[in-house]
């Protein structure tokens, strides 16, 4: 699919309308204000380090500071130099840094810079926690509709390629980041947005689909730092949020639940300023009883990202009275780690180091990320033999039938 060169430098525009960039910066100056070393008039005097280094020496983590120096090498370079940079760059961030929301950023700019969504979808790989696919189909579908597409005519269904695995990685991811940009394309209208995920397979498809609405909801509640919700269902400017503590996630289709939920808990976490406890305590007062294991299971995914031991982390998921729910919690935490790190031996090692009781849930949900990985038998039984004798069964026997949420 290809874009016009206007269209193209629309793209980054865009990705500031929508909020996505930070609030405030002027889009006349998104290319031209140079915020790192690596700029266009003293370009020359960096050649001889390695682009992707320098580029971490001097941004970090800034969001818009790596996308600047992408922008001012692709006016410098020829398209393979380019491209490469961006390749490296990428594994860099992954190695070094706590990259998924600033490869949502590059993963936006990698699709203005190619003026090609099918090839940018071919650069984009599962690091960062696959969110350069999330950038590029974002901004794919911000774009048609800054355009002028309907929403409604937007035909979502051709943006994600199918493969031989059904419940393939790179759908799985590419499906996700439509998500994201289908929260935006409805202004936050969570009801609305997440009923266009009926257009996908029921299963992993549709959760994966809502999972990315249910984010994007999230995030953009958290960018915008606002929650005045007087006389009104919806805030725009806040995410789909409401006076109702549990909105949208009692809201939409029941089959969408699970996955809100497991994104509401950070959402809860934020009103009870951080209190652990008590949104636990907020978990367990979902009435949908069969809902709760799911808040669990997304806090879980929130408390992964402490560094500190295994040990300690599961203690922080035993913080929640229902203990029938731990497992879920930890299990949660597992499935966000291989994710992140794109790195299936890190599940074993974790599922391997919690306490007995846990261990076969754990084990079963790695089983299925195995399979996501893996179509081929003998490598998903290469994989799960690395559970041991007690449970390489589990996770090989892992199945998708009738669930709600990975």
């Amino acid at each position: 699919m290809k874009i016009s060169i206007k269209k193209k430098l629309l793209s980054i525009i865009v990705a500031i309308i929508i909020g996505i960039v930070i609030i405030g910066m002027m889009a006349s100056s998104y290319f031209t204000n140079n915020t790192i070393q690596v700029s266009a008039e003293n370009f020359e005097l960096y050649k001889n380090k390695s682009y992707p280094a320098q580029i971490l020496e001097n941004c970090n983590d800034k969001l818009h500071c790596s996308v600047n120096a992408m922008q001012s090498i692709a006016d410098n370079e020829n398209r393979e130099k380019v491209i490469a940079t961006f390749e490296d760059l990428i594994t860099l961030y992954e190695k070094e840094t706590a990259c998924h929301e600033t490869a949502h950023h590059l993963g936006m700019w990698i699709y203005a810079y190619l003026d090609d969504y099918d090839e940018s979808l071919k650069i984009a790989k599962q690091q960062c926690g696959g969110a350069v696919y999330h950038g590029v189909i974002q901004n794919f579908i911000m774009i048609e509709k800054f355009n002028g597409a309907q929403v409604e005519d937007i035909d979502i269904q051709s943006l994600c390629p199918e493969n031989s695995n059904p419940y393939s990685i790179e759908r799985w991811q590419c499906l996700h980041g439509l998500g994201h940009g289908l929260a935006q394309l409805y202004e936050y209208d969570v009801l609305q947005a997440v009923s266009r995920c009926d257009e996908f397979k029921p299963g992993i498809e549709q959760i994966s689909c809502s999972k990315g609405i249910f984010m994007q909801n999230l995030v953009h509640y958290f960018q915008t730092e606002t929650g005045d919700y007087e006389n009104t269902t919806h805030s725009h400017t806040a995410g789909d949020f409401n006076e109702d503590r549990y909105y949208p996630c009692n809201s939409v289709p029941e089959k969408y639940s699970a996955p809100c939920y497991h994104y509401h808990v950070t959402y809860l976490g934020s009103l009870n300023d951080g209190n652990l406890k008590e949104t636990f305590s907020e978990c367990d007062d979902i009435v949908s009883e069969d809902m709760v294991k799911y808040c669990y299971y997304g806090f879980g995914r929130q408390l992964s990202a402490q560094s500190i031991s295994i040990d300690e982390l599961q203690l922080l998921c035993t913080i929640g009275e229902r203990s029938e729910y731990h497992k879920y919690c930890l299990t949660g935490m597992m499935m966000t780690v291989i994710n992140v790190n794109e790195n299936p031996d890190l599940g074993f090692l974790f599922c391997g180091n919690i306490s007995e009781q846990y261990r076969e849930f754990c084990y079963e949900g790695l089983g299925r990320w195995v399979k996501m990985l893996h179509l081929d038998q003998t490598m998903q039984q290469a994989e799960c033999e690395k559970a041991g004798d007690e449970y390489a069964k589990v996770c090989l026997d892992a199945d998708f039938d009738s669930i709600k949420l990975l």
